[in-house]
């Protein structure tokens, strides 16, 4: 570990106290950092921007490695840290803003390319972010991001599963994750109370199945995961999106070959396309 001991020198020195309700929890480990660094397999011409930069570990790693580090940090007493921890780097700027509030097209518009982004999410705000991310696909190339391992879960799960859910469907629609690491609590100060895991979300170039209607078929898998005990016909019968009766629904499933009478969690993304471009 460097780094807990250094890290408590520095939040001592710039009289920060890790804040609960802003998620700070610091990564003070240089060899899981590099084990995170190699998977991301970064080249010398990435523009990599980092969500939660901190007290920089992770920043001053990647700026030996990459162009140039767009580091996003909200705490402005953290932020004051972070311009002494990465002197001497020219390729990283700081941005110190909430990264929910950040105007990304405006933050990118001298960036000459698609950029990829790293981060080490704050648990409680991890789902924003992640849909923050993906609404602004087209101008990342790829994400990587550090999430509580249940969430990694339910990211990277397939049909048939408990952890198969809305936002498996949402992230595997416009991207293709990959669980790349577990990290343990004990990595972090303040230690948390869970463990994460380093998930790889690769954007696609097109949704993953071909739909007519996104906000339709996003409106299907609400309704079929929203009552998970239920059938897929009762779970979408519940919907305001879907105007059709009972039975009518239930022919119009049968007609695609699908149950009436399955759960939504066995339903692939496919079948959910299959649903909206049918209604």
């Amino acid at each position: 570990m460097i780094a807990e001991a250094e890290l408590k020198s520095a939040l001592k020195r710039y009289n920060i106290s890790p804040k609960k309700y802003l998620g700070q929890n610091f990564l003070v480990d240089e060899v899981v950092v590099d084990r995170m660094i190699r998977a991301c397999r970064f080249t010398k011409n990435d523009w990599v921007m980092e969500i939660g930069a901190g007290l920089g570990v992770l920043t001053r790693r990647l700026a030996r490695g990459v162009k140039n580090v767009l580091a996003v940090e909200k705490d402005r007493n953290v932020c004051v840290a972070l311009r002494d921890m990465v002197k001497g780097y020219d390729n990283v700027n700081i941005i110190c803003d909430d990264f929910l509030e950040l105007d990304i097209e405006k933050t990118l518009i001298e960036v000459p390319e698609k950029i990829k982004v790293i981060g080490n999410l704050p648990y409680y705000i991890t789902s924003p972010i992640i849909e923050k991310l993906i609404t602004s696909r087209l101008n990342f190339e790829s994400m990587y991001i550090t999430v509580q391992k249940e969430v990694a879960e339910r990211i990277c799960a397939g049909p048939g599963g408990k952890d198969y859910g809305s936002l498996s469907v949402f992230v595997q629609f416009y991207t293709k994750p990959r669980k790349l690491l577990d990290i343990g609590r004990d990595y972090f100060y303040p230690e948390p109370e869970v463990d994460s895991s380093f998930v790889e979300l690769m954007v696609l170039q097109r949704p993953s199945v071909d739909v007519s209607d996104a906000d339709k078929f996003f409106a299907v898998v609400r309704a079929g995961f929203g009552q998970r005990r239920k059938t897929l016909l009762n779970s979408l019968l519940s919907s305001e999106a879907i105007t059709l009766d009972k039975n009518a629904l239930a022919e119009l499933l049968k007609k695609i070959d699908i149950d009436p009478g399955i759960r939504a969690e066995r339903l692939s993304l496919e079948e959910f396309a299959r649903i909206a471009n049918a209604l």
